[in-house]
């Protein structure tokens, strides 16, 4: 079992110091960048809804 365990983790090892760091690192920000970028289109496309909710809920609230 020792040993099993202790192959595994130099396999993981071996494959982590010939993978290319710099790749990994590009696929991050890429996916961040383009997650961001979504997320702020759908903020400008609901922006006029997101506005009429919040107002009604704070004239809700105030009694108004």
């Amino acid at each position: 079992m020792p040993d099993a365990l202790w192959f595994r983790l130099l396999t993981w090892a071996e494959r982590i110091r010939n993978e290319e760091r710099g790749d990994s690192l590009v696929n991050w920000v890429v996916l961040a960048i383009g997650l961001a970028a979504a997320a702020a289109a759908i903020v400008a496309i609901l922006r006029p809804a997101l506005e009429n909710a919040a107002q009604t809920i704070a004239n809700f609230i105030s009694g108004g």
